[in-house]
């Protein structure tokens, strides 16, 4: 009677550890940043109901962390979570020497992680952003020589654009440093800035805008067998969706031709 009562004490203890292990496993694990429109704070934003669209079709509960890019680069490249969504296709750029010698010790070991790329991108693109320069109307840059110039852009994306070293984690903080000249531009997505460039068009009357360039947008996922694993099937319900029609409707407020529209006041 007592063997009987430790081997089914045994049989529960096991299928409540399987269980309980192929609940965890089943979560779907997303980081997005924080951007306006894209995800906010509350996690509300167009992504983060993308994110569920997925977990829903993967059949999956799913757990969705909003933080800042560089930490949600961070999370995805370290396998801290299964996908992070949105990020450019783009080129690693090289480390130049001027960024190692003025760059300190942390920076550069930050770069070099990023541009290790261990992460991979989704054989599907999700939609497509313009990466808008933003200056002030009295600078004239040439952005075939963009390293003339105090650029900043998103720290996540630093590795990526040519002749552009200063990173920043706030698109507001940013367009105020223009507008007061302590730096001559801000390159990053339209579909976030201009949200904050136009409510407080007041404060930032002598910023400008140009088409930097448009670039495919692909989910990243950790560079592992799951992760490849995963890829698959994120990227065939992808496919699906944009067969059906289904993700234009869902992306159609940020997946937007190029428009090259100014502040009133630089008309």
């Amino acid at each position: 009677m007592k063997k009987n009562r430790l081997l089914a004490a045994s049989i529960i203890f096991n299928l409540l550890v399987f269980f309980n292990f192929h609940a965890f496993a089943e979560q779907l694990r997303v980081s997005i940043p924080r951007m306006p429109v894209h995800a906010e704070s509350d996690g509300k934003g167009i992504l983060v109901d993308f994110a569920r669209v997925l977990a829903k079709k993967l059949k999956q509960d799913i757990d969705i962390q909003i933080v800042p890019f560089s930490r949600s680069i961070y999370y995805v490249s370290n396998n801290k979570v299964d996908l992070h969504l949105p990020f450019i296709k783009a080129k690693l750029k090289p480390l130049s020497k001027k960024t190692l010698l003025t760059l300190n010790n942390s920076t550069v070991s930050h770069q070099e992680k990023q541009q290790a790329n261990n992460f991979s991108y989704s054989d599907e693109t999700i939609f497509h952003v313009n990466f808008v320069l933003y200056s002030h109307k009295d600078i004239v840059i040439d952005i075939e020589n963009i390293s003339n110039y105090k650029i900043e852009t998103d720290t996540a994306h630093v590795p990526y654009f040519e002749g552009v070293e200063m990173g920043s984690d706030c698109i507001l903080c940013s367009l105020k440093k223009i507008q007061y000249k302590m730096t001559d531009g801000y390159i990053f997505a339209d579909s976030s800035t201009d949200p904050l460039l136009k409510y407080n068009s007041e404060l930032l009357p002598s910023i400008k805008r140009e088409l930097f360039q448009r670039f495919e947008v692909k989910v990243l996922f950790p560079n592992t067998e799951k992760g490849r694993h995963l890829n698959k099937a994120v990227s065939a319900i992808i496919t699906e969706m944009r067969t059906s029609g289904e993700l234009a409707q869902l992306l159609s407020s940020i997946d937007l031709p190029y428009d090259d529209w100014q502040l009133t006041a630089n008309n």
